[in-house]
């Protein structure tokens, strides 16, 4: 992976400087070797001790933004993710929910946006192009649109991403793929689950004797197999997203909390949700003695709804330790508010972050209902999602 990691790491340039002025004056007086080989192991130390991963929630590509993108001749999505690349630029990796198939056979979703009365979700190749330029490591593509073009949807929409050598889990070609991915970073291995609870009844595009093969649906038994397959590969610390749930409501229903009883049953650490296209609170799922950090819907992160609820999304953060004993466990959580602007400064859906430390002086240079409206919204966002808790 190739990132800009100069903001995740300038805070530890000045104590490495001072590090290496005690090294080399000590060196006079010890010796080289020993002086060098002192400063090696505190390095390493310090860098192989923690990893942080960005997560985002739905990634779609509906008719406005394809057409918002178009100039005649191409496509460009990268005015929308302008300002959270930077924002980006702090984490080892990030992952978000990719919503769209990237299949370069079948009809665009701006040429036809429905199918059997279901939305249709296909984008071009040039929408990966923004979300690598974003910052995007890696994609969860178990949702309701994964079908959405039959076997050759799939296969196609796989193929663009092998091509680019972007890991994903959710959909498959066949049973021979594995059901999960790893992160690494600094010894430790990060592993990512992906399920679905419902496929717009689009499953059945899917050849009979392939079609549970080709999709990820939410059971037990599949959780347990896929944990524990991750576990004998090595993964120290699981995410789960699991897409389900009430579209537009920012009540969790019961449902989704039976199935983060599942997954917390199963030993993931952490539950992400996605599907209901608006955010949902934080909570801890409680099995016997365990507290499971659970978002129960991050929301859309790139879309052109219309509802201002729609809009509103949040960059989760986490960072995860490894100790001397070589436990990983979660050391710090936290998440960046943003809102989708349907245009800005004469750029369509611009998501713009509420933190000031990347928005580019947005709050001083933007109209003043504009920003007198996003300080709602944001305000809202931290009501509805509350504070992150262990």
């Amino acid at each position: 992976m190739k990132k800009d990691r100069y903001k995740k790491y300038r805070n530890r340039i000045i104590p490495i400087i001072l590090t290496l002025v005690l090294v080399f004056s000590a060196s006079s007086a010890y010796g080289d070797s020993e002086a060098t080989g002192s400063l090696s192991q505190d390095l390493s130390d310090s860098s192989a001790s923690e990893v942080t991963i960005m997560f985002t929630g739905d990634l779609m590509c509906q008719p406005s933004q394809q057409t918002a993108a178009f100039n005649g001749k191409a496509y460009n999505f990268k005015p929308t993710f302008k300002y959270v690349k930077n924002i980006f630029d702090n984490a080892d990796f990030v992952v978000g929910n990719l919503e769209t198939l990237i299949s370069k056979s079948l009809p665009l979703t701006k040429d036809m946006n429905r199918l059997q009365s279901k939305p249709f979700l296909n984008g071009p190749e040039a929408y990966l192009d923004a979300l690598q330029y974003a910052g995007f490591d890696a994609f969860i593509m178990a949702n309701n649109h994964g079908c959405d073009g039959g076997e050759l949807g799939i296969t196609e929409t796989l193929d663009a991403l092998d091509s680019r050598g972007i890991p994903h889990t959710g959909i498959f070609r066949d049973r021979s793929e594995k059901r999960y991915f790893i992160l690494e970073q600094n010894d430790i291995k990060i592993g990512i689950l992906s399920y679905a609870t419902y496929f717009n009844k689009k499953e059945k595009f899917l050849p009979a004797d392939k079609r549970e093969d080709m999709i990820n649906r939410t059971t037990q038994a599949k959780i347990n197999a896929d944990v524990k397959a991750l576990k004998e590969e090595g993964a120290d610390y699981i995410v789960a997203y699991n897409h389900c749930g009430t579209e537009y409501s920012q009540e969790p229903a019961s449902r989704q909390e039976s199935y983060g009883v599942m997954f917390a049953r199963a030993g993931v650490d952490y539950i992400i949700g996605s599907h209901p296209h608006v955010l949902q609170p934080f909570d801890l799922i409680r099995y016997n003695n365990l507290k499971v950090p659970y978002i129960y819907s991050m929301g859309n992160f790139a879309s052109s709804m219309i509802d201002p609820i729609t809009k509103e999304t949040i960059i989760l953060s986490i960072t995860l330790k490894k100790t001397e004993t070589g436990e990983v466990s979660l050391a710090e959580q936290e998440y960046y508010p943003c809102y989708m602007l349907d245009e800005y400064e004469g750029e369509p859906f611009v998501l713009m972050p509420e933190d000031e430390r990347y928005n580019d002086g947005f709050f001083e240079k933007a109209p003043s209902d504009l920003v007198t409206k996003i300080k709602k919204n944001f305000k809202h966002i931290r009501k509805i999602v509350g504070k992150l808790r262990t």
